[in-house]
């Protein structure tokens, strides 16, 4: 089994997220403009935040168990909401 630890995860994460702001140069209307680095990196770093985000399904353990223990602490035990049911019902 492939074991990484969470300092290749977080340069795997920055080098996808560099990735991506280059691509705000190869659009038709910004191809012919000269890459900025700092403006690049600027906007990795606001995507890597963001991409980051526990409901944006890209968080660890640690972090999905506090979100449902938090969900479960506001909504009580009959929690009912599903990201994956387009009703938001868990099936019966």
């Amino acid at each position: 089994m492939n074991n990484i630890n969470k300092e290749e995860v977080d340069i795997m994460a920055s080098e996808y997220t560099r990735g991506l702001a280059a691509q705000t140069w190869c659009t038709p209307e910004t191809r012919e403009k000269v890459m900025d680095p700092v403006l690049a990196e600027a906007f990795a770093e606001i995507l890597e935040k963001i991409l980051n985000k526990p409901w944006l399904g890209n968080a660890t353990n640690r972090e999905l168990l506090e979100e449902l223990s938090v969900r479960i602490d506001v909504h009580g035990p009959g929690l009912d909401y599903s990201t994956t049911n387009p009703n938001n019902k868990l099936p019966v």
